[in-house]
């Protein structure tokens, strides 16, 4: 009994990346593995279940997916305010508000997890959080860890750090200025 692929890619460039064949024309994949190279190896494991894939004279190239995860920082904030599992602000905000009563001796309010498909344009702002925590700073890094979304407290409290003297460029973020978006700290590239 011959095994049929799930996807077949025909009709185009496959860049193999194996010096013994660097290029061949049709690429079979079941499972998410390889089965076969070339019209040769392919033909044969199509049937009416394959799904067929017309690369339309383009290139395949193999690739490799990093999913890039911050596994410590993560893991940390999963111990702390976790926001992970939801892209609902409302959600947001009960889970933090639940944490900070659950946790009132808890300095700084830490954490993460959210997504910045949650908020208009990506941006959450500080006054969403200062509904719920009003009184203690709050950092919650998002999922890709290269924003955070801050409350007016913490803003003020990394202004005084400074000295009035700006947001140092040695920490490499800057605060997003406009009233609509204030509450978020994201990564510049300079």
């Amino acid at each position: 009994m011959t095994i049929s692929a799930d996807l077949v890619f025909v009709n185009g460039t496959v860049r193999t990346m194996d010096p013994a064949l660097p290029r061949t024309d049709t690429v079979a994949v079941r499972n998410g593995r390889i089965v076969g190279l070339g019209c040769a190896d392919t033909d044969e494991l199509v049937d009416a279940r394959t799904e067929m894939v017309d690369l339309n004279g383009g290139t395949l190239i193999p690739g490799f997916q990093d999913a890039h995860i911050h596994a410590v920082h993560g893991g940390l904030e999963l111990a702390k305010c976790d926001l992970t599992g939801s892209t609902d602000v409302g959600e947001y905000l009960r889970r933090i508000g639940a944490y900070a009563e659950a946790h009132p001796s808890v300095e700084w309010i830490t954490g993460g997890g959210w997504s910045l498909e949650a908020f208009p344009g990506g941006l959450p702002t500080a006054a969403l959080l200062d509904k719920v925590v009003p009184d203690r700073p709050v950092f919650l890094p998002n999922r890709d860890h290269h924003g955070a979304w801050v409350n007016s407290r913490a803003l003020a409290l990394a202004y005084l750090a400074t000295r009035g003297r700006g947001w140092p460029l040695s920490l490499r973020h800057r605060a997003m200025s406009s009233d609509t978006n204030r509450g978020l700290l994201g990564r510049t590239c300079s």
